[in-house]
């Protein structure tokens, strides 16, 4: 409403009193639209400092110090807000919903995730439903929010080839009934705007009814995690990865106190896929350390299928232009800032120096791409560097490498370091999450010390080197990632999780 309509309305109104209550109504409206558009700026325009949350401080300047400093307060701030409102949502769906209900009627697994896009924890959750499926975890079904771009269904044809049944959120929350009696549903529109979609998720868990409701991923934790408990799911397994959201732009103001809330809920699990990213998680909740099970990702290591990757060394590198014999630097990577490939080029250009006739090939796609194509056309790189873009056989890249290099700032467990070590590729690493989780240190790979250009680029060239010690490290890698990342030993631990819901599918 405009100041000239304000005007006109209260010229109308006989009370001086009604006219105030109106006036003082419409500036108090006025003024959260305001700071919701300050705060909202403010919130993206943090992202730009992320990368400091994440760093030791005694490794940044003094003026990043007191940055970093000042951003861990600044994204606190929200943490008091939510709080009352989590509350409130307690007391609303504990008067509203049925305590009394049976829970002998709840029965399966309901998976929940963003989408099945090309990604590493939407891989582990499809490895989960499907290896799950064939030890006869019944009924087992896997929702995702988003379905409709060709994209978010790359793992579709994998679920689709075994029966599993997949749904979409929005979709199949407008099919059943149960939600629309009224009950909750005051209570969920009460929720912020951001949240509100929670009513979807509470919607489907309604529907079908599952012993154990298995979430992946921040947004998707927070907000399922919110409908199960007021669905009263006998266990909601909370599925993190990576470090903390507050390390990355995904970041949302709700999920630090959803999180704490969330642990104080009977039947909530909280796991991580390695122990760096399980003790950063608990640090940043400040929550007792073991709070968060460990559960590493699983790998179908089929021996038929890893042979058939590395039968194609040869054909993949033609088709990118590379010579058979000359030895071959490469990533598979989001091309993000917390992967930092511009750095990757950095090392490579280094690397280049010392050792000309090293060929480097990059495999990804992200919003950081128009930069990568721009340093890899500079003097230095120019005709050394392959950028292959998006693969959608990233297996094929890698077989085809001789050493591969992850620069990341941040990581849970990189699935790409196991996959690489599983094809008989040596590693080499920034000390970053759990990536040194996932490689036995100067026997399958290398982690480095200092994640600094000159230091990288040395270690790189002594392991090109080093052609007995890059034959043995192969051999050792199969060997070393097969016994740890084996998906047998995922299922087990993840049924461990699930607890006595499923004890008898084991």
């Amino acid at each position: 409403m405009s100041l000239r309509r304000l005007c006109k309305l209260l010229l109308r109104l006989k009370s001086p009193r009604l006219a105030l209550c109106a006036a003082l109504k419409l500036i108090r409206q006025r003024l959260i639209v305001f700071a919701t558009k300050i705060t909202t700026a403010a919130w993206l325009k943090a992202g730009d400092y992320r990368f400091l949350v994440a760093t030791t401080p005694r490794r940044r300047l003094f003026n990043q110090r007191l940055q970093r400093r000042a951003l861990k307060i600044f994204l606190k701030l929200p943490d008091r807000f939510y709080r009352k409102i989590f509350a409130a949502f307690e007391r609303g769906f504990t008067n509203a919903g049925d305590s009394d209900r049976d829970k002998n009627s709840y029965f399966g697994i309901m998976l929940m995730i963003g989408t099945l896009g090309p990604g590493g924890a939407e891989r582990q959750a499809v490895l989960t439903a499907v290896g799950g499926f064939h030890r006869g975890w019944r009924p087992l079904r896997i929702t995702c929010v988003f379905l409709k771009e060709e994209w978010q269904r790359f793992f579709l044809p994998q679920l689709e080839a075994v029966g599993i049944p997949v749904g979409e959120l929005a979709r199949d929350s407008l099919l059943g009934g149960e939600f629309c009696t009224e009950s909750l549903l005051p209570v969920f529109q009460q929720l912020p705007p951001r949240l509100q979609d929670a009513g979807d998720y509470y919607q489907i868990l309604m529907d079908q009814k599952p012993a154990v409701a298995h979430l992946w991923l921040d947004e998707c934790n927070i907000k399922g995690g919110l409908a199960a408990v007021a669905a009263r799911v006998p266990r909601i397994v909370l599925g993190t990865r990576s470090l903390p959201p507050h390390n990355f732009s995904l970041h949302q103001p709700y999920m630090r106190e959803g999180y704490r809330w969330l642990l104080k809920q009977t039947g909530v699990v909280l796991l991580n896929n390695s122990r760096a990213g399980a003790r950063a998680y608990e640090e940043w909740l400040q929550i007792p350390t073991g709070s968060i099970q460990v559960v590493y990702n699983g790998f179908d290591f089929d021996d038929e299928v890893l042979q058939r990757h590395r039968a194609g060394r040869t054909a993949y590198r033609q088709r990118h232009g590379i010579s058979a014999e000359v030895l071959l630097v490469g990533t598979v990577m989001r091309l993000s800032e917390e992967k930092r490939p511009l750095l990757w080029l950095e090392i490579a250009a280094a690397v280049h120096r010392h050792l000309p006739d090293v060929r480097f090939l990059m495999a990804g796609d992200g919003n950081l791409r128009s930069e990568v194509q721009q340093r890899a056309d500079c003097d230095d790189l120019r005709g050394v560097v392959s950028l292959v873009g998006y693969e959608r056989q990233a297996l094929d890249a890698i077989a085809a490498l001789d050493l591969f290099l992850l620069t990341s700032r941040a990581e849970g467990l990189p699935n790409v370091l196991v996959e690489a070590q599983a094809l008989g590729i040596p590693i080499i690493t920034t000390d970053v999450g759990g990536a040194s989780e996932t490689v036995c240190h100067g026997i399958s790979g290398w982690v480095l010390d200092k994640d600094e250009i000159g230091d990288a680029a040395a270690q790189v060239v002594r392991l090109l080197q080093d052609t007995e010690w890059r034959c043995q490290a192969g051999l050792e890698a199969h060997r070393f990632v097969s016994e740890k990342f084996g998906v047998g030993r995922m299922l087990d631990d993840t049924l461990d999780v699930y607890g006595a819901c499923f004890g008898d599918f084991k």
